[in-house]
């Protein structure tokens, strides 16, 4: 049971992004994050982050730039399927410079929880 609660917050992140590039037309926040790039990142970062939770602690401790290369990696890929899909969506489009700040957002994201697995984890890492 405890394995499948940890995937849940990665698969809540993935299903709002898919829910939000399904949109037609997005509301957008006023100041720096107006700026579409930062969202993607920021959207990224936070699902490498929670992707994070899928590797156990000792496997970070042990193999810590291996989990991050696949994190990032299902990030990045996901960012793809993403782009693609919005392809389809009316009023969007497929966006390699989306993709690439995506892409930066996963890298940053695994990075983060790479360098706090390193530091000694929160209890919301497996054991």
């Amino acid at each position: 049971m405890a394995k499948v609660v940890y995937k849940i917050p990665a698969l809540l992140i993935s299903g709002t992004i898919w829910f939000l590039s399904s949109q037609s037309i997005l509301p957008s926040p006023k100041g720096i994050l107006r700026f579409d790039k930062v969202q993607h990142l920021l959207a990224y970062g936070v699902l490498a982050g929670t992707l994070g939770l899928w590797f156990s602690l000792k496997q970070w401790k042990k193999r810590p730039f291996r989990c991050m290369v696949w994190v990032m990696s299902i990030a990045a890929a996901y960012g793809i399927s993403d782009e693609i899909h919005q392809a389809f969506v009316p009023g969007r489009d497929c966006n390699v410079w989306d993709w690439l700040a995506d892409t930066l957002g996963a890298i940053i994201g695994a990075g983060l929880v790479m360098v706090r697995a390193r530091k000694g984890a929160p209890k919301c890492f497996k054991a």
